[in-house]
């Protein structure tokens, strides 16, 4: 399914719509093929990925055949931790549920590579934070299943999900808000500038998982296993991946993507010469990406785009952006 697609997702959401639609009444089959899926090669394969412009396809194949907005909060009541397997068995490596929440971002790749995840933190709260990357879109339907789906895995765990303290989310506001209002039993915000969950921080803290180290360590393991499975990349690709993530901060390092594999500098180093290339030339290349990207689809001054990319200065990123196309940002952004 995932085929040489750039940005996936793991195919057990696809399950879970299957599972929310039949319990709504619908036949899944029809929602799957107008999206060109196979309901049942996903099925017989949750572990396995699919192309994230396929899965955006699909919501918005069950966003026309349900004919409602909010029906991501309902899949999240149907994407069991056994059907999300590596997803599962990391939300229980972890002694407390504050701790699952921590490592979660670290694995991101898990659940999709087309989005960074990261947590915010406050004395009293822990807030998850989903970005999807520039120029990878991601539906709204899936951020609400996500969000959903962790309430309800920690709801699993603790017995309830009086954790959830508030959610803001970047889509538009609804006609009717109550259904997110009453999926999370708290206070939600649209039309912010990021989608994040917020949680209570000492409830989770004090909500005990696992007390089993031997146990956690096998999860943990289980969990790198499926993600080098699932990361069957060159250093190339992966790289360029953690190059996305991170320019959605406007800063990208050889340090930070070295860290995120548990690999040296030099080591990842020498893995991108094995493939004649290195992680300047991958930088370069999606600073190039991203600034076609900005300049044709954000509202950002051109110093602004400079500034998302990483760039020192204007006259830096505008030196380069000729060699790239040959013109000026701003008379770039004006032909195209």
């Amino acid at each position: 399914m995932q085929g040489n697609a750039k940005y996936t997702t793991i195919a057990a959401w696809a399950s879970a719509v299957a599972r929310a639609l039949r319990a709504s009444g619908i036949d899944p089959e029809s929602v799957f093929e107008e999206a060109g899926l196979s309901l049942t090669e996903i099925e017989s394969e949750p572990d396995s990925r699919i192309a994230i412009e396929k899965m955006t396809l699909f919501w918005q194949a069950v966003e026309s055949t349900t004919e409602s907005l909010a029906f991501g909060l309902t899949v999240g009541r149907y994407a069991y931790p056994m059907h999300f397997r590596s997803l599962g068995l990391l939300m229980m490596t972890s002694e407390t549920l504050a701790q699952a929440f921590e490592r979660l971002p670290d694995y991101y790749a898990l659940v999709s590579n087309s989005a960074s995840i990261k947590l915010q933190r406050t004395p009293q709260l822990i807030g998850f934070t989903i970005t999807p990357l520039n120029g990878v879109e991601i539906s709204e339907m899936a951020i609400d299943a996500f969000f959903a789906t962790l309430m309800h895995h920690g709801e699993l765990m603790i017995g309830h999900s009086n954790f959830i303290q508030a959610v803001e989310l970047i889509r538009e506001t609804p006609k009717d808000v109550r259904p997110w209002q009453t999926c999370f039993n708290s206070p939600v915000s649209f039309e912010q500038t990021a989608n994040c969950l917020w949680m209570d921080r000492n409830m989770l803290e004090r909500a005990t998982v696992m007390a089993d180290p031997s146990q956690a360590l096998k999860n943990e393991q289980a969990v790198r296993q499926y993600l080098e499975k699932m990361q069957a990349l060159s250093w190339r690709e992966k790289t360029s991946q953690v190059i996305h993530a991170m320019l959605v901060d406007g800063e990208a390092s050889l340090f930070k993507a070295a860290q995120i594999y548990n690999l040296s500098e030099r080591t990842l180093s020498r893995y991108l010469k094995s493939e004649g290339t290195s992680f300047r030339t991958i930088l370069q290349e999606k600073r190039k990406e991203l600034a076609h990207y900005y300049l044709l689809n954000s509202d950002l001054s051109i110093t602004q785009v400079a500034d998302k990319l990483g760039y020192s200065s204007l006259s830096n990123f505008t030196r380069v952006f000729h060699l790239w196309y040959g013109v000026s940002p701003s008379l770039y952004r004006l032909r195209v």
